[in-house]
């Protein structure tokens, strides 16, 4: 995490909006005053998603999933933020979370105030915070019994694998960098990262990981067997998963909003990815502080 200012240079912006009816009034005013704020630095691109360009009355064009911006902004709360994860570049520059939502784990401005950070971020008065990413392939044998990557996706919080809203046992056998870890025999299975450990592991027990660590979380959902525990693994292990072959269909979801399914005789590997999530933060920001803030950590009511 850096520290010091920095010379800053946004040429291209995105902005993702968040869809609540009830604050519409409030986004589309913030929205026009953000967009005169950039012509004020000299911004040349500002795209914005469908509900952005909508609220804007078409000022601004689409995004282009595969362009690269060099900042990314998500109006709303950390569902935004997620969303905004699936369209993430290699050569993506920073993402900015502006809370319009209610918890805002991820995001870092609050509406009141955001038009007077904003004008601290584009002074390069803010520090980057990286976030690690997990990225899961989905293989598949064609007809010749030769395996091919048919699935690929990113994600900031967790992968789970599981029956969707269905409470099933399945048998995922698991194995690290090729070595056997465990059979769960389990209602699901989640791969978390240090990020997404306060996300669904966390409603199940599991531990709070800084997201300064660079790991990798396997919690199981439900298991049958009392002494599977969530364990923590290195950030370089590459993990396996195989499911049983007469198993029905596996659901795969990223970060809550993709979903995949998956044939029982599928391959899953999960792995650290090499590109990162990097989130602006103000100087003033930490995330001790934002755990007691956010989760009332530790407070006696």
């Amino acid at each position: 995490m850096a520290s010091r200012r920095r010379k800053t240079s946004f040429q291209s912006v995105a902005i993702y909006t968040h869809n609540k009816p009830a604050k519409e009034k409030e986004e589309t005013k913030f929205l026009e005053e953000l967009l005169v704020f950039f012509e004020s630095q000299g911004v040349e691109t500002v795209h914005g998603d469908v509900r952005t360009v909508s609220l804007l009355k078409n000022k601004i064009h689409l995004i282009d999933d595969e362009q690269s911006y060099d900042l990314k902004i998500g109006i709303g709360g950390d569902g935004t933020l997620l969303k905004m994860m699936r369209t993430l570049q290699k050569k993506d520059g920073y993402l900015l979370g502006i809370n319009f939502g209610s918890l805002g784990f991820l995001s870092e401005l609050r509406p009141r105030k955001a038009l007077e950070d904003m004008k601290r971020v584009f002074e390069g008065d803010f520090h980057v915070d990286e976030r690690m990413l997990l990225k899961a392939f989905v293989w598949r044998k064609d007809d010749r019994g030769r395996k091919e990557k048919i699935f690929r996706a990113y994600a900031l919080n967790e992968i789970v694998l599981g029956h969707g809203g269905l409470a099933r046992l399945t048998n995922f056998h698991v194995k690290a960098n090729r070595r056997v870890l465990s059979t769960y025999r389990s209602d699901g299975l989640i791969f978390s990262t240090p990020t997404g450990s306060t996300a669904y592991s966390m409603s199940l027990g599991g531990p709070i990981i800084s997201p300064a660590l660079q790991c990798i979380l396997v919690h199981p959902v439900a298991p049958h067997t009392l002494s599977h525990r969530p364990i923590i693994l290195p950030p370089k292990k590459v993990v396996h998963v195989h499911f049983e072959g007469r198993s029905e269909a596996i659901s795969m979801t990223i970060d809550g909003q993709i979903h995949f399914s998956i044939k029982p005789t599928d391959e899953v590997s999960i792995q650290t990815a090499t590109r990162k999530a990097k989130f602006i933060r103000m100087r003033e920001s930490h995330y001790f502080k934002t755990l007691r803030n956010k989760l009332a950590w530790g407070e006696r009511k």
